[in-house]
This record gives structure tokens, C-alpha cells and sequence, in this order.
């Protein structure tokens, strides 16, 4: 122990970066407990570091789940699905053994497509397949830092016009159908009030770190004021860019794992690799604000 460090100082809190980019372990914290200030201070520290957090082996209840949420912020209801009935901040991904397709399965930001997208998402595995599932995550600063000066400056005006009811982004099917071939029909939502469309800067700043980042994903339609066809080269080379090995770390599931990340800064993809097994994940999504 350092000297003038008195043992009662110490944090519980002890992150293990998972790959050169991003991404890190935190052992030995149990979550579903109320953790001592320092602990939640090192936590929120390490989770602007790394920008994903894997914590193994909690035992989360949907009310304890939500609990340890709302340290990050208040709770952002998905607009197009329901929770659960006992708990609704909490959203049930499930994905059944016959499904034909798998939910998050392309590279996207969350809710790109609302005013505010969403802070953080904290995603917490209640049942998986035997092996694959894993979800894969990009560092969007990382990816942006390694643009040449004139591409930074060439993508430094660009809009980016993010719709939520896109029709190409589902093979031509509505939301609905995409999610009805999911097996996740029965939990949309009947409210008539759903964000669609927003128009965010490509490049976006993180409020508290000031870092600069891509904000791109497949929610991402078509630069502001420009054609689907005119935008396409350039979206096509961002989003196959910001895929390159060195910019991601991959995340193997195991029952009981909870991993939350930032959406303000990261990117993720949701791998289908397990094809007549059945899935079942909690999720809460944490309030963002304005990108600028």
C-alpha cells in the first residue's frame, strides 16, 4: 500500500483492460449491493476510461438492476418496445431458438435517431446459448483519431439525418415486421408518440471528457442536405472503417455477466452466431442529452 494511504481509502474497484483499444474487467464488485461512494467514483472514472465495463458473476434482479442503473442517470424509455410488467424501465431481449434474425445485429449507437440519444446502456445476461452471441464494440474516438487532417476537415460541417423509420435499413419492412421476425413482436409498444428522425454533427465531443469521436452507425440514413447517393460512398467507407480490428474489443457472455457501455462514443454489433438456441438479456438505457 502506498504510505499516507490509510486501508478504509482503498476502492473495490479494479479495472483489467480486455484489448488495446477499449474495454475492461471490473472484479470483484457486487452490484446488486449499495456501493460506498469512492467505489461508485472509481466506477464512473474507470467507465469514461475504457468505455465498456464487463462485471462477472451478479445475481440481478430487474429491481436491483434498475437500482444500480439510475447511479449513471434517469432512466430513457425505448420508444418502441415495453418493459416488464413489474418492472417497465427494464426491456426483455429475447430471442427465441427459431428466430430469423437476431436483435442488434448490425454496427449502431443506440437510438441514434432521438434528439437526445441515449448516455450509457447497461445489458445483463439472464440466459444464453450454449457458445456464440457475442457482441462486439468500436472506440469511435480511436476510430476518429486516426482520420487524416484532411478527412477531419472535410467531415468537420457534416450533419448526420438519422431516421428512425428507414425501410432500407430492414430489407424494406417496417420496424414491426423486422422485430416480429425476432420473435419480439408482442412487445412493441402501442404509443403513438415515438421519436423518428434527428439530425446530430458527424463529429460529435463528449460532454465530460471533451474527446472528439465518429458518431456513426447504421441508424445514420444520409448526411444533412445531401441525397441517399451522393452520402453512400462516404457513409459505406466510415462504417467499414470504423470496424478495423484495432479499434474493437469483443465480449464472450457468460450467465450473470453485466456489461454497460457509452453511446456517446462507441459503436456495437451484436453477432448471430447461434442459430437454434435461445437468448434472453435485461436492458436499461440511461438519458443522454444534445450532441454537439
Amino acid at each position: 500500500m502506498p504510505r499516507g494511504v490509510q486501508a478504509q481509502d482503498r476502492t473495490c474497484v479494479a479495472p483489467a483492460p480486455l484489448a488495446g483499444a477499449l474495454g475492461a474487467e471490473v472484479l470483484g464488485l457486487d452490484v446488486s449491493e449499495t456501493l460506498v461512494p469512492k467505489d461508485m467514483a472509481a466506477l464512473k472514472d474507470a467507465f469514461l476510461d475504457h468505455k465498456v465495463l464487463v462485471l462477472r458473476d451478479q445475481n440481478l434482479t430487474p429491481a436491483s438492476l434498475l437500482t444500480f442503473s439510475r447511479h449513471w442517470g434517469d432512466v430513457h424509455f425505448y420508444p418502441y418496445m415495453t418493459g416488464l410488467e413489474e418492472q417497465p424501465e427494464v426491456f426483455e431481449i429475447k430471442t427465441a431458438p427459431e428466430a430469423r434474425r437476431v436483435f442488434g445485429n448490425r454496427w449502431h449507437s443506440d437510438q441514434m435517431y432521438d434528439p437526445c440519444p441515449v448516455k450509457a446502456t447497461l445489458l445483463y445476461a439472464k440466459e444464453l446459448p450454449p457458445v456464440g452471441g457475442d457482441t462486439i464494440f468500436s472506440d469511435l474516438e480511436l476510430a476518429y483519431a486516426h482520420l487524416s487532417e484532411g478527412l477531419k476537415s472535410l467531415l468537420a460541417g457534416l450533419r448526420i439525418y438519422c431516421d428512425g423509420a428507414d425501410k432500407s435499413r430492414y430489407g424494406g419492412k417496417s420496424r414491426e415486421e423486422w422485430y416480429a421476425d425476432g420473435g419480439m413482436d408482442e412487445k412493441l409498444s402501442q404509443a403513438e408518440q415515438k421519436p423518428k428522425i434527428a439530425v446530430h454533427p458527424l463529429i460529435r465531443t463528449h460532454p465530460e471528457t471533451g474527446r472528439k469521436c465518429l458518431f456513426i452507425g447504421d441508424q445514420v440514413q444520409r448526411f444533412d442536405g445531401f441525397t441517399n447517393e451522393e452520402s453512400a460512398p462516404l457513409l459505406d467507407y466510415l462504417m467499414t472503417f470504423i470496424q478495423r480490428p484495432e479499434f474493437t474489443c469483443r465480449i464472450r457472455w457468460e450467465p450473470g455477466t453485466l456489461v454497460m457501455w457509452d453511446n456517446r462514443s462507441t459503436c456495437h454489433y451484436a453477432i448471430a452466431d447461434y442459430a437454434g438456441h435461445g437468448r434472453r438479456m435485461h436492458r436499461v438505457t440511461i438519458a443522454g442529452d444534445v450532441p454537439f
